[in-house]
């Protein structure tokens, strides 16, 4: 995140709630600039339970597939956008599976790495950039509670369990989102979420709210409120702000982009009655849609990816 990019979210929260119009052609603009510079697709479904997923561009243009050399059945893209872990079916235990617990990673540039689950099979998934850490919620058939544990996913070992910290959301069900360093984590069920501080094993922020993303840098989170309205929070200053966006309502958020500027996030409203895909500014809100999103999708599977790791 850029020193002025911080100005803009710090001053912008001084002024409250932001009622935002949507300048479209300047705001793709911003947008296909970013994408350009970091060389960046956008994945509006991640998780497809079994079928390869395709990017966009800014423009809604098919650009590839996801390059996995099997369908995935789980997926989580770095918050730099240049990793890839994914976990196949037969991760899972029967029937549905084979019980091979297993995660897959790679950044298309040097051979896919495995690791081995020993005790149990994947929920959901985190990796965070450069694959430093792998944050992933862990089920075990002897046992009813599920793990969330955090992975070096190069060597296999156990940084740190974290079950713990997360027990008032009372569900296995539970979003999981990572900072660029793996130092914190997102943590979120239906209408609560927590902030997890990796390394010293604590919780410095539990609210309402659901469908949260954390910014790449860790110091900020986005969620949807109670009442439906974008939040924006400072972990830093510890204050938030509402970013209201002009005739769109979102409701489903995806991750921040790598340089921490713009959010993911499925909206409705305007003439249109059906949810789209859009890029949306964390300091303005204003947006620009991308691509229609089909029934049941609000966007909170999508993500940023560097092209290299697509067909």
């Amino acid at each position: 995140m850029t020193r002025r990019h911080l100005f803009d979210l710090l001053a912008a929260g001084a002024a409250g709630t932001l009622g935002c119009s949507a300048r479209g052609p300047e705001m793709k603009a911003k947008a296909t600039s970013m994408a350009e510079r970091l060389d960046l697709a956008i994945i509006f479904v991640l998780w497809t339970n079994g079928l390869v997923p395709e990017a966009v561009d800014i423009s809604g243009k098919s650009t590839g597939k996801l390059l996995v050399p099997e369908k995935p059945w789980l997926a989580s893209v770095s918050p730099d956008g240049g990793w890839i872990a994914w976990t196949l079916q037969a991760s899972f235990p029967p029937p549905i599976g084979s019980a091979d617990a297993k995660v897959f990673f790679t950044d298309a540039r040097s051979p896919i790495k495995t690791v081995q689950l020993e005790r149990g099979y994947p929920l959901q998934l985190a990796l965070s950039s450069d694959a430093g850490y792998l944050a992933l919620t862990e089920m075990n058939a002897a046992s009813p509670e599920a793990r969330l544990i955090v992975l070096n996913p190069r060597t296999g070992d156990l940084y740190r369990d974290l079950s713990g910290l997360v027990t008032s959301l009372r569900t296995a069900n539970v979003r999981l989102r990572i900072s660029s360093n793996g130092q914190r984590l997102a943590v979120g069920a239906s209408e609560r979420f927590v902030i997890v501080d990796v390394q010293a094993g604590r919780v410095p922020l539990e609210s309402e709210g659901h469908l949260q993303s954390l910014s790449p840098d860790g110091d900020f989170v986005a969620f949807i409120n109670k009442t439906g309205t974008l939040v924006v929070t400072s972990l830093i200053a510890r204050t938030s702000r509402e970013l209201v966006l002009h005739w769109r309502t979102v409701v489903g958020l995806g991750p921040w982009s790598p340089d921490g500027r713009f959010l993911l996030g499925g909206i409705v409203g305007g003439l249109s009655v059906f949810t789209r895909l859009a890029v949306i500014d964390s300091a303005t809100g204003e947006f620009t849609e991308i691509v229609r999103l089909v029934e049941g999708d609000r966007g909170e599977q999508s993500a940023w990816v560097n092209r290299r790791l697509l067909t």
